[in-house]
């Protein structure tokens, strides 16, 4: 079992962690094993064959079945879903966690400017929620939708498993349904650079531009044996994208030009365990704060800091597993999967404070106070199929 710490942290905060098994990453490689069952058949010796009766058996009528009324349907009950037990809401340290249910596949989130918006994997559908978790208004889109994002005007919405694209208002009308490259390429993650929509595909192992319009301007082919590309940020000028079996991320200027590749951390290119060109190391989120550039890695519970340079500025290590990058406005927020918890981070890298939430924790997103409601930070717990807010002191 976890085992928690409550030990005085950042600014007199207490901080709260938690210890796994060192076991657990041992677990987690190892393969499973394909078992055969051959089914093997004994003879106990020859047999003879039973003769066959010396007197013939007459057969016997099957008797005609007198006509019945035709029996009345019966009405079968609808399966009615078990409710997810969520805990109480609870404050820690000043901050405030609430968990909210009836999310059954949630995928990730995006804010519009009034309301918090989530994908739902296995519904086929994104619904708007209100500031207390409850939903508005759900909308049909493609197959399997799971990353979204918000341009300023409208949501676009990455169906992963058709390889589209879906662009809706606000208030979900759909504009346009949109192919993204050719073949399945199952979007992953979206930016917007503040006109077109960039959109990664982890399973065509590109990354594409699109127009306002829904047109695919170009595809970025990203090289490497399946790279898998998972996650991309804005810096104001160039795209950053970062790739799970790669060491590396890549910088793009909008016209897809590279302008550079560059480690994720001196401790993942000197990693030794499964090796430094391809497979395991594991950038699975970026984020920008104005002026660094973020990359999660989860194989190595560590978080680096590079500048728009790509130099290393710092590294971080967090929670285990780490997943999930938010930034505030003020401090970058970290989603520790197998950990279970978030970890608020100052801009120079200093912890803050770790938080429990609910199982799984993936996708974030940063919702700014507004006139009647206060700053906060959703979570996507994958696992658990709950989301969390987490509202900090005021």
């Amino acid at each position: 079992m976890p085992c928690i710490d409550a030990s005085p942290g950042h600014g007199g905060r207490r901080l709260l962690t938690f210890n796994l098994n060192p076991g657990w990453r041992r677990s987690l490689a190892a393969a499973a094993s394909l078992v055969a069952f051959v089914a093997v058949a004994c003879n106990g010796g020859d047999v003879p064959p039973t003769a066959p009766p010396a007197t013939p058996i007459p057969a016997t009528p099957t008797p005609t079945p007198e006509p019945t009324a035709a029996p009345r349907p019966t009405r079968v009950p609808r399966p009615t879903s078990t409710p997810v037990p969520v805990p109480p809401p609870m404050t820690i340290d000043g901050y405030l966690i609430e968990t909210f249910s009836g999310i059954n596949t949630p995928g990730d989130m995006a804010f519009d400017g009034e309301n918090v918006w989530i994908a739902h994997v296995g519904d086929n559908s994104v619904s708007k929620l209100s500031d207390n978790g409850r939903i508005i208004a759900t909308y049909p889109v493609g197959v399997a939708p799971r990353a979204i994002a918000f341009d300023g005007e409208f949501m676009w919405v990455g169906n992963n498993a058709d390889s589209s694209v879906t662009k809706l208002t606000v208030d979900g009308e759909e504009i346009g349904t949109f192919p993204v490259g050719g073949g399945y390429t199952a979007p992953a993650a979206l930016i917007t650079d503040g006109t077109n929509m960039w959109v990664v595909a982890s399973w065509g192992n590109s990354l594409h531009k699109l127009a306002p319009d829904g047109e695919d301007l170009f595809g970025i082919p990203v090289p490497g044996n399946h790279p898998s590309p998972w996650a991309v940020t804005f810096d104001g000028e160039a795209i950053w994208l970062a790739s799970l079996n790669l060491h590396t991320i890549d910088k793009f200027d909008l016209d897809g030009g590279l302008l550079g590749s560059f480690p994720v951390g001196k401790r993942n290119v000197d990693y030794e365990g499964v090796g430094t060109d391809t497979g395991g190391q594991g950038p699975t989120a970026l984020a920008f704060d104005g002026e660094a550039v973020w990359v999660a890695s989860n194989w190595l519970d560590l978080v680096v800091r590079l500048s728009t340079d790509g130099e290393i500025l710092q590294e971080i290590e967090v929670g285990e597993w780490p997943s999930g990058l938010a930034f505030d406005g003020e401090s970058v927020w970290v989603s520790n999967f197998v950990g279970n918890t978030v970890t608020r981070l100052a801009l120079d890298g200093e912890e803050i404070v770790t938080l429990p939430v609910g199982k799984g924790p993936v996708g974030m997103v940063a919702v700014p106070a507004r006139p009647g409601f206060d700053a906060a930070l959703w979570v996507v717990n994958t696992s658990a199929r709950t989301l969390t807010k987490i509202t900090p002191p005021q």
